[in-house]
């Protein structure tokens, strides 16, 4: 824990009543203890036989804590777990770390939750699945790539990740500056909605030229009626 000086730490864990179990100095339901970690029956348990596997030195959060400890207590959850399923005929056991208030911590200790689980006995521990873009989704594997050669080093296999990654967005970025240039070399048909006009509306108007049988019907009816202009004179 850097920058707490040994008496702050002893003034904490004075303080800290997990401190203060794993000490010994308070009663616990104690289930397993070694000299890094102790083991104990939570009082409020989410299951009957919720197990805290709590460090016995202090620390806030996982990231404080060395590989090597925090390695230890990855094999001790494991074996309590097991004995767990086969003590209580278990269906399965919830295993998880609240690691920071915002994950759910409530004590200022870091410990191993071990909750024991059967089919529909309804603990809410429920992880939400959510959707996000495609240019967040790539932001995100980006940063955590750099974070990850930067904590770890280089990884076998992550480069060539990272380059498939880098290949699949350039091809992207292609497909869409095509379809980009597709869209403005479209021709563009301008329609004007508010007046439907046809062939002869645009060049001229046109009229219609009478038919020959028109005509020769039109003839018939002016002789006609001279016949009968005749009769009417007496002629």
């Amino acid at each position: 824990m850097e920058g707490i000086t040994p008496e702050q730490l002893a003034a904490i864990q004075q303080q800290c009543i997990f401190c203060q179990i794993g000490a010994g100095k308070v009663a616990s339901r104690k289930v397993y203890e070694d000299e890094h970690v102790i083991a104990v029956l939570d009082i409020n348990p989410a299951n009957p036989g919720h197990i805290l596997v709590i460090t016995k030195k202090h620390y806030f959060v996982m990231p404080q804590i060395p590989d090597e400890e925090v390695e230890h207590i990855g094999k001790i959850s494991k074996q309590l777990s097991q004995v767990l399923l086969r003590t209580l005929k278990l269906e399965g056991t919830t295993i998880f770390i609240a690691n920071g208030v915002a994950a759910g911590q409530k004590a200022q200790h870091f410990m191993m939750h071990i909750i024991p689980r059967k089919e529909g006995d309804e603990i809410g521990i429920q992880i939400s699945q959510r959707q996000i873009s495609d240019k967040d989704y790539d932001k995100i594997h980006k940063a955590l790539l750099k974070g990850v050669e930067k904590s770890l080093g280089k990884i076998s296999g992550l480069e060539k990740e990272s380059e498939e990654t880098e290949e699949m967005e350039e091809r992207a970025e292609e497909a869409e500056i095509i379809k980009e240039k597709e869209e403005e070399t479209k021709p563009k048909i301008l329609v004007d909605k508010t007046k439907k006009r046809s062939k002869t509306d645009v060049f001229g108007a046109h009229q219609a030229k009478p038919s020959g049988k028109s005509k020769k019907k039109k003839k018939e009816d002016k002789d006609v009626s001279l016949d009968e202009i005749a009769k009417v004179l007496g002629a």
